[in-house]
């Protein structure tokens, strides 16, 4: 479904759609770092078949695609982007949403700090929604485009056949309420007054105390349903919403702004960050997982995280809001009683029945992936005699993982943020380069020189300003296939082995706004892997599918002889420089 640009940044710069050699050229050279040379020849040949046959006309049609949507304020990829989510069938947890802990620090403890978490995610949220955003503009000072903020407004991603649609909150300021969990039951709490003024401290504090005290009866939790997936959930929720007063429960999960998990009522000890973040990000209890942000804090400690369905937003966003949170002047707030209401899902037996069962299908499912936090030092010498981003070593020790346990290396996706363009979200960078992947054999085999390392980062950094200036060749392979995708190029297993991700990785930079995040692998044998850089290491965030993934334990392992290698090797240039 078309999202409706923001006025504010519809003069934006175009997204270009790269020239078709080029993309083709780029392609066949990623393809060197992922096939044999058997492989090689015969991918070449379909890739020069599609040169000649289809590609001019399916690139002519985004062209006059492309200069369509411009008028229209947006790009030659934004609504098939949209769909390319919204086809998603199987359920969100286990393939695109993505779990996020956040830094947000405060000075207060337990229930405290948790009001003051929520009052600050207000601001933003309120702001969104009230159309009153603050300036438009990147790290850089470059504009950036505003279309993906209308999700902090409320809303929800809506379960349809075939294709979910985006329902988007209509109210404004005034009168807004938020959804609290606990214990899998969910309350609607309310959180402005009719001028729109965020609630007082105190107020927000005893709503939630309400909360906190209220008896709870066993019953299947809240947010059981949106655990199914679009394929099983499309069927069920018309039966849902024909029943009892379920129609206006939805209609009023639709319009809060967000909704907070709070956790660790009572406990003693807590679960480790590794268990958490994976609970978070694959079986939540306390989060409709088609809402764009559904926030978790502990009750004991400094925990505090957000569960984000993926198909309007990107983490470059969520950044921005995380930031605007942590600065946030939040002012005294209005003086109301909020009284709690708990929502209830009014359904008979049979539909109870197959939900339970859907979900503890769904939960076998997620049981089955992991999550593993994985330090690896950062021993760059200082006089280093040459120029080594992190993003390129920290993707170039996968790599050198890649080859210390495989043998040989796959495709790496890294996504790219590119909201400088109209209406952008992101582009592939593919890290394993032919370049890294040569790099990563030689120093396997322990005959690296410095040449080889240098034409690695090279490489990196030609696919960091390709992907910038809107040339990378993932999006516009993809968006012809939306066209026509019946040519070998688009299936045969030789020509998509580099945009097969083995590796789903992606980096927003360092911790100070997002701590880690996870996400599910997008292929069974692979891994999922966010990676942050700190000041004395890199950390790996790695998600896998245990019964299907390669070589896990091995591939973690070299993570951390992947840096030991590629250290050692930059000392001994740094020795020879001297």
């Amino acid at each position: 479904m078309p999202i409706t640009p923001h006025p504010l940044t519809r003069d934006l710069k175009a997204l270009p759609v790269p020239d078709l050699s080029s993309t083709l050229e780029a392609y066949i050279h990623a393809l060197e770092a992922v096939l044999d040379e058997t492989e090689l020849a015969e991918a070449k040949a379909i890739v020069a078949d599609f040169a000649q046959s289809q590609a001019p006309r399916l690139d002519e049609a985004l062209r006059q695609r492309a200069a369509t949507r411009e008028a229209e304020g947006t790009n030659w990829l934004s609504d098939e982007w949209y769909s390319s989510y919204l086809a998603t069938r199987g359920p969100l947890t286990l393939t695109t949403n993505v779990g996020f802990q956040l830094a947000l620090p405060s000075e207060e403890t337990g229930l405290d700090r948790v009001v003051d978490g929520i009052r600050r995610a207000l601001v933003v949220h309120l702001q969104a929604a009230g159309d009153d955003l603050p300036g438009y503009v990147d790290a850089r000072g470059n504009r950036i485009t505003q279309d993906q903020w209308f999700v902090f407004g409320g809303g929800l991603r809506h379960p349809s056949a075939g294709e979910d649609e985006i329902i988007v909150a209509t109210a404004g300021t005034a009168n807004r309420e938020i959804g609290v969990f606990v214990d899998g039951h969910l309350y609607a709490v309310p959180v402005t007054d009719e001028a729109g003024e965020p609630i007082a401290a105190p107020n927000l504090r005893n709503a939630l105390e309400t909360v906190l005290n209220a008896p709870r009866k066993q019953s299947v939790d809240f947010n059981a349903a949106s655990l199914l997936g679009s394929e099983t959930l499309a069927e069920v929720l018309p039966d849902m919403l024909a029943q009892g007063d379920n129609g206006d429960v939805y209609k009023r999960l639709q319009e809060f702004l967000f909704t907070v998990d709070l956790i660790d009522y009572g406990v003693t000890t807590h679960a480790s960050d590794e268990e958490r973040i994976n609970e978070l990000t694959f079986l939540p209890r306390g989060a409709w997982t088609y809402k764009p942000l559904s926030y978790q804090f502990s009750l004991t400690d400094p925990w505090s995280a957000v569960h984000v369905e993926h198909s309007c937003q990107d983490g470059g966003t969520l950044v921005t809001a995380i930031t605007r949170m942590q600065e946030a002047e939040i002012g005294v707030g209005a003086d109301f009683v909020a009284k709690p209401q708990e929502l209830r899902w009014d359904l008979d037996n049979a539909l109870t029945t197959r939900i339970e069962k859907s979900v503890a299908e769904v939960a076998g499912a997620a049981e089955k992936l992991r999550t593993r936090i994985v330090h690896v030092p950062f021993d760059q010498p200082a006089d280093l005699p040459l120029k080594f981003s992190r993003d390129a070593s920290a993707q170039l020790m996968m790599t050198i993982a890649q080859q210390l346990t495989y043998g040989r290396v796959r495709a790496a996706y890294e996504a790219v943020d590119m909201r400088e363009f109209r209406a952008g979200r992101t582009e592939c960078l593919r890290a394993a380069t032919p370049e890294a992947a040569a790099f990563a054999r030689a120093l396997v085999e322990g005959t690296a020189e410095q040449a080889g390392l240098e034409d690695a980062i090279n490489a990196h950094r030609a696919w960091v300003k390709r992907c910038k200036s809107g040339n990378g060749f993932d999006r516009h392979i993809q968006m012809m296939a939306t066209i026509d995708d019946t040519h070998a190029f688009f299936n045969d297993t030789r020509v998509t082995a580099a945009r097969r991700d083995f590796l789903s990785t992606t980096s927003i930079g360092g911790a100070a706004q997002i701590v880690r995040y996870c996400f599910a692998p997008a292929l069974p044998e692979g891994f999922g892997i966010a990676y942050t850089p700190l000041h004395d290491d890199t950390e790996y965030c790695v998600s896998w599918n245990a019964a299907t993934a390669e070589q896990p334990e091995e591939f973690l392992a070299n993570l951390t002889k992947a840096g030991e290698l590629l250290w050692q090797f930059c000392a001994t240039l740094s020795t020879n420089a001297e």
